[in-house]
């Protein structure tokens, strides 16, 4: 029976290829965008939940609030030595350990330079007794003093030292500061978990651990303790309640414990973090299930209308309702179980390329996890099941009287009826939502490069902060000596590096509301290297003793530094050029158009510029001649290497920043673009089906029209004019579902544009344009045809 079963699916669906071609096409292109989603969504949910006490362990951070209680910040770090001393009070503290994730470049061999950038997790000497790591090779506890320890992974080992026997040697680094120091080699370990905020190349461990100081100010460390008894609410109270009591005369900023599960997933920026994404990627690949799941349902209605003959023809030679079910679950099995395994091969086929976009390897794959494919595989077959149903009680509910006129009494669809409108409506509504979606982030992203900054990062190169040791002068005098350099300018802060002086000040229009001024402080050389615009007023100029203001010097009380102001901090507080300001503490002697110090998705600082003479650190920003900034990158770099042999710099393209920060947005758009395509198509082949059921139905009618005189213009006029009011519905119902997805997502920038209503009318459009082409090439060919053959009944 089963072998019946089989044969006669298979001959079913060799023999009606149009219907099984495009249902295949559809479910294995369906299929694999689900099993992409599935993969990224499962790797982000997994992160920090294979180590072996995962459940207990947490990372202490604090709490921070601004003065005016507005704003609170939770900083990944806590007072050095605070891990330590709660272990210390508190016996349910059963392990601590301090780590701080950074970069650092170690000299592989010296003759040659060669040198290798690794990612670092530095820690204690007690990190493996919270994370447990596989030693290849050595010892990782066999601590030395005499050097920082080096642990590295297997990949390290085989990618940078070449394999080479490692352990017991040293090592140098290239530091940013300061001279080179040695790492002792003492172990090799498996490769750290992919899927781990603490994912490195290397560790190093520090021999010596750092004590807790309440009375001095010491470094904010990132610390993690292992709970072996009582609660992380319990023991949070406990702690704060230790903290006050170490801090008699100063108020102690309260802690807080976090999961270590949740670290990835739930930052500091709510709505903004990861979790965002996660729900608009899972969201995105259910829609594409349901559109799948559509187009199935229809191309199996059209198709069931073809065989509604045969189905009565079965009845009346005995046929019970549970063969048929049993035949077309087979073909439906068929179906889902062949997509499967195209979907499977192209999914290893696509995953490493889709790896490279990501930027990352994914650890949770369905080609790497048994379980995976296994719980995927029942998913769908199940799904296909369940699509199966309502076709088939539509062909086994109905008389053998009707089957054998071809007409499906109890699921007759005609086109008219609501069922099949709400499903062509809902397949191009979810299309029409993923398109508005892309047109309106690629709207935002062009408004996003050509908003003005306030300044100019195009040929613009900066070195991050570092340490000068004396050379600032001479090594700002050498690079100018090279042509294609314009300028060069020292300061405290640029767009991506550094950082600048916050004062609190009451708003002179509401004294209960604090204001946020940042004070930045450069060279003489920063606004003209920077490519700001002076407004008003003069420049900062060395002649000026003022301009230069030495704090704690001998000028009078009254004597403020010189500044220049943004036009911003202008209106706010109501100042003037060369009129003193004693609510700021400064005296603006120019205006410079507002710039953004960050990305467009937070407001405008306000900033006024401190001119600064002596430069014992700081960042140095570059600017080359048009077309020259390669040139310049290697005057910089053989400068540095001149001035500072032993140490390592880092220099950035400026311009490359500014896009980087709208990098997630980029690949939200590039995906949104493949979804776009992919739901279209599938929506498509729905709509393909219901075109096909839709002629089924019509053929003689189709073939009157033409005996009395109907031209082939009017009969596909009249075929598609059903489909473009379905269009037209779905344009409403998909508008402000759109809208409301990107108002939400256009919430996070501070700067934006308004929710263009041309997208919407832009996406109707296109969806119009590609069901004529799909309907109307059909109807075309029903119109064409011979009306014998239209009117001919077998």
């Amino acid at each position: 029976m089963i072998r019946n079963y089989l044969k006669t699916a298979w001959r079913t669906l060799a023999f009606n290829h149009t219907y099984t071609a495009t249902n295949v096409v559809g479910l294995t292109l369906g299929l694999l965008v689900i099993m992409l989603i599935a993969s990224l969504v499962t790797d982000e949910l997994s992160y920090d939940r294979q180590w072996a006490d995962a459940g207990a362990l947490y990372r202490i951070r604090t709490v921070q609030e601004s003065s005016d209680s507005r704003i609170t910040f939770r900083p990944s770090g806590a007072p050095q030595g605070l891990a330590g001393a709660l272990a210390a009070q508190f016996p349910e503290i059963s392990a601590y350990t301090t780590v701080a994730l950074g970069d650092r470049t170690f000299v592989i061999d010296s003759t040659t330079h060669v040198h290798a950038d690794l990612l670092v997790l530095e820690t204690d000497t007690h990190f493996f007794k919270l994370f447990a790591a596989e030693v290849v090779k050595g010892n990782p506890n066999g601590i030395v003093r005499h050097a920082k320890n080096l642990i590295i992974t297997e990949r390290t080992h085989r990618t940078h030292f070449g394999g080479q026997d490692v352990v017991g040697k040293l090592y140098y680094d290239l530091p940013r500061e300061g001279t080179p120091e040695p790492f002792f080699v003492n172990a090799i370990v498996k490769d750290l978990p992919r899927n781990s905020h603490l994912y490195a190349d290397a560790i190093v461990i520090q021999a010596t651990e750092q004590a807790f100081e309440p009375g001095r100010a010491g470094n904010m460390q990132p610390q993690y303790i292992r709970l072996s008894g009582g609660t992380d609410t319990t023991l949070t109270a406990k702690a704060n309640a230790w903290l006050k009591r170490q801090f008699p005369e100063q108020d102690s900023k309260p802690v807080e414990l976090q999961k270590i599960k949740d670290i990835h997933l739930q930052p500091e920026a709510g709505w903004r973090g990861p979790m965002r994404d996660l729900y608009l990627l899972s969201g995105i690949g259910i829609l594409i299930l349901v559109l799948v799941c559509i187009n199935f349902v229809n191309l199996t209605f059209a198709h069931a209308v073809k065989r509604a003959l045969e189905t009565g023809i079965r009845k009346v030679l005995g046929a019970q309702r549970v063969h048929l079910f049993a035949q077309l679950g087979t073909e439906t099995l068929l179906l889902f179980g062949g997509s499967l395994l195209l979907a499977f091969g192209a999914y290893i086929l696509v995953l490493p390329l889709f790896e490279q976009y990501l930027g990352h390897p994914l650890t949770m794959a369905f080609h790497r996890s048994p379980t995976m494919f296994a719980a995927l595989a029942v998913c769908w077959i199940a799904i296909g099941l369940c699509c199966s149903v309502p076709p088939t009680l539509a062909l086994s509910r109905t008389k053998a009287s009707h089957e054998l006129k071809k007409r499906l009494a109890a699921f007759g669809l005609p086109l008219h009826l609501g069922t099949t409108r709400v499903l062509i409506a809902l397949q191009f509504g979810i299309a029409m939502v993923v398109l508005s979606c892309m047109f309106t982030i690629q709207a935002q992203l062009k408004y996003l490069d050509a908003k003005d900054l306030g300044y100019e990062p195009t040929d613009l190169l900066v070195m991050d902060y570092t340490a000068w040791e004396g050379k600032a002068q001479a090594f700002k005098h050498t690079l100018l000596q090279h042509p294609e350099i314009i300028s060069a300018s020292f300061s405290m802060w640029t767009p991506f590096n550094g950082g600048v002086d916050i004062k609190t000040i009451i708003d002179p229009a509401n004294p209960d509301k604090n204001e946020y001024l940042l004070s930045l402080f450069a060279d003489f050389d920063y606004v003209s290297t920077m490519g700001m615009r002076l407004t008003e007023g003069r420049k900062l100029d060395p002649s000026h003793a003022l301009d230069a203001f030495v704090y704690g010097g001998p000028a009078p009380e009254t004597a403020f530094p010189n500044v220049l102001m943004t036009e911003t901090v202008k209106k706010r507080f109501g100042l003037q050029a060369d009129q003193s300001a004693p609510l700021l503490g400064v005296t603006p002697v120019g205006t410079l158009a507002d710039f953004h110090g960050t990305s467009l998705h937070h407001p405008m600082a306000d900033f006024v510029i401190h001119g600064q003479r002596d430069w014992d650190a700081g960042c140095l920003s570059v600017r080359a001649v048009p077309g020259q900034k390669e040139a310049a990158l290697a005057a910089m770099t053989a400068t540095w290497n001149a001035f500072f042999p032993n140490r390592l710099s880092r220099i950035n393209r400026l311009e490359e920043q500014v896009d980087n920060q709208y990098l997630k947005e980029r690949k939200q758009f590039q995906q949104l673009a493949f979804f776009s395509g992919t739901s279209m198509l599938i929506a498509l082949l729905g709509v393909l089906g219901i075109a096909i059921y839709t002629i089924e139905r019509r053929v003689k009618e189709i073939g009157i029209r033409k005996v009395l005189g109907a031209t082939t213009g009017s009969i596909v006029s009249l075929i598609s004019g059903s489909f473009t009011r379905l269009v037209l519905i779905a344009v409403l119902v998909a508008a402000p579902a759109a809208w409301w997805i990107m108002h939400r997502w256009l919430d996070e920038f501070a700067y934006r544009i308004d929710m263009p209503i041309h997208v919407f009318m832009l996406t109707g459009l296109l969806t119009l344009c590609c069901m004529l082409a799909v309907v109307g090439l059909r109807a075309l060919h029903a119109a064409r045809t011979n009306p014998v053959d239209s009117l001919r009944d077998e």
